[in-house]
């Protein structure tokens, strides 16, 4: 699958959720080499929930880019 998203790029969730500041790809160690290994659908974002900043993973396909959103 091809990678939509890049560093900083400012997202929201389908589902009308708060904005939210992408990280970069998921990180996973492969066992056999220890090499990190990037995701190409899993997007770490971190966002404000008002009381403090979370860090959590979305599909990418779950991500707009806020540009896209109409209010």
């Amino acid at each position: 699958m091809e990678k939509k998203f890049v560093l900083g790029d400012v997202v929201v969730m389908i589902a009308d959720g708060p904005k939210m500041a992408v990280e970069g790809y998921e990180l996973t160690e492969d066992p056999a080499t220890k090499a990190l290994i990037e995701s190409d659908e899993y997007v770490t974002v971190v966002y404000y929930t008002g009381t403090e900043f979370k860090r959590d993973v979305f599909h990418q396909d779950l991500l707009l880019f806020i540009d896209e959103v109409v209010e």
